[in-house]
């Protein structure tokens, strides 16, 4: 499972849910809440931790160079 494919999935559905009770006859006020959804409104960036608990899995630049990781998570 890519955690990046997921989020992008539930954002796309929750925005399709939203926007299916969302009725405003207003154009002015209709393309200003367009504009704020399309802009994230209602979803925050998402949020990567890291968790000590888990077993390491080796150095970045180790994960990097096997290509586990984009070669930019090195810098």
């Amino acid at each position: 499972m890519n955690v990046f494919d997921l989020h992008g999935r539930l954002i796309e559905e929750y925005e399709l849910y939203a926007r299916s009770f969302i009725q405003i006859k207003d154009k002015r006020i209709h393309t200003k809440v367009a504009e704020e959804i399309e802009g994230g409104l209602l979803w925050p960036p998402p949020l990567v931790q890291l968790n000590p608990s888990f077993e390491s899995g080796g150095s970045v630049g180790d994960l990097v160079t096997k290509g586990i990781l984009h070669p930019e998570c090195d810098r």
